[in-house]
């Protein structure tokens, strides 16, 4: 019984070798690239699951809601429907409409806009608003810069580019490689060949053709054809006449 062949042509551990310098980094590339999305989502998932959505709880529990049942229950249920609608801001809002609705028109446009509520708008959005928004954003790019941009920096700077400095001259080592092998395994050989045998063998047979097919046939027409057909036209001319 035979034993299997065990041994590896030197092609194949050319191939091998090839494989593991240019596939192995770019797998190793494309699952760090996947780490960092995977962290990346994890990260922002954590922020989302144990900040922003307790916080919206909190807020909706603790403000919006007791706010929503006092409006509701107390404010427009018995105060505003029963006692302030009902026995004062009827007959107000009737003698107001009858006897103060131009003054208080004009005291409103004049004094409470001009004099309180423009200048209160432009304080708050020069206090409070810009400020706010500012922080907002420099908490949103901090944000951006150390968990997103400097990570990904890191990354091209230590990880990436050296892998396509390594990838790039691995190409370009394997790609001489190849050619060399290529020159060593088949294009000298074919040279050697077409120079030492295909190019004899062609030039033998050029002169075998002229001794044997060509000379002959050149002295047959030379020799028999041209006289005969010399003679033949001789024979018709003083047969037949001009």
């Amino acid at each position: 019984m035979s034993t299997p062949d065990t041994r590896v042509s030197a092609a194949q551990w050319i191939a091998r070798a090839i494989a593991i310098v240019v596939l192995v980094p770019i797998r190793l590339l494309w699952e760090g690239v996947l780490l960092l999305c995977r962290a990346t989502a994890a990260a922002l998932g954590y922020i989302a699951r144990h900040l922003l959505v307790p916080a919206a709880e909190l807020i909706r529990h603790w403000v919006l809601r007791p706010a929503w049942i006092v409006v509701k229950d107390f404010l427009w249920g018995w105060v505003v429907q029963h006692l302030l609608w009902g026995s004062v801001l009827t007959p107000l809002l009737s003698l107001l409409l009858e006897h103060l609705l131009r003054p208080l028109r004009r005291a409103v446009e004049v004094f409470l806009w001009r004099k309180v509520i423009r200048p209160a708008g432009a304080w708050l959005l020069r206090w409070v608003v810009y400020p706010i928004a500012y922080a907002i954003a420099w908490v949103c790019h901090q944000t951006v810069k150390w968990l997103i941009v400097w990570p990904l920096s890191q990354l091209w700077r230590w990880v990436l580019h050296p892998l396509w400095k390594a990838v790039r001259v691995t190409a370009r080592y394997g790609w001489r490689v190849a050619t060399l092998i290529v020159g060593v395994l088949v294009v000298l050989p074919c040279r050697a060949l077409y120079r030492h045998v295909l190019r004899p063998v062609f030039a033998a047979f050029a002169v075998v053709w002229l001794a044997v097919v060509v000379r002959p046939v050149r002295w047959v027409h030379g020799t028999i054809v041209r006289p005969m057909n010399r003679w033949a036209a001789e024979i018709m001319t003083s047969v037949f006449g001009h």
